[in-house]
């Protein structure tokens, strides 16, 4: 049985788009990973002022930092976890809860963990402004090339339909 023309076109149509959505779609993860270390690291410079400058216990933080848009979620369910344990284990299941949603690796996840744990070391903070570094990285050429092989593989599957 032959398929007709319009058919094979819309399927081909199709195929690219879903190819190409989800190249991007791979580039907005990568896209989320960056802002969401850059969100982290003025996090911690935020604690770090509050140490600092108010004198406030790291346990107290929690309830005075809050942020809008994604991050609004993170920090709700930090102070709730903040009040039934302390604050290095309230970040970490905090953490581990929205890891995925923000598009965090393993290593991001233990990097932030032990900046946590070891809060003021400068080492570490070297190790975020690394990660940032990497991740912008990895977004200019990765998530270039998700979106390109995508496409090239939608591409080469409507040929071949047609």
């Amino acid at each position: 049985m032959k398929m007709n023309m319009g058919f094979k076109l819309f399927c081909c149509a199709l195929i690219v788009s879903c190819s190409v959505l989800a190249g991007l779609e791979l580039r907005r993860r990568l896209l989320a990973r960056l802002h969401s270390l850059i969100f982290f690291r003025e996090y911690f410079r935020q604690i770090r002022s509050y140490i600092s400058h108010v004198g406030l216990a790291l346990d107290d933080i929690a309830s005075e930092l809050d942020y809008e848009n994604n991050y609004s979620k993170f920090c709700l369910i930090l102070r709730e976890k903040n009040l039934h344990s302390s604050f290095p284990s309230a970040f970490a299941s905090t953490l581990s809860i929205v890891q995925k949603e923000f598009c965090l690796s393993d290593d991001d996840f233990t990097m932030l963990c032990a900046f946590v744990d070891n809060t003021g070391s400068s080492d570490l903070e070297g190790a975020v402004e690394s990660f940032i570094k990497s991740a912008k990285e990895k977004l200019e050429t990765d998530g270039r090339l998700y979106v390109v092989l995508s496409l090239s593989c939608g591409a080469v599957a409507a040929l071949l339909l047609l």
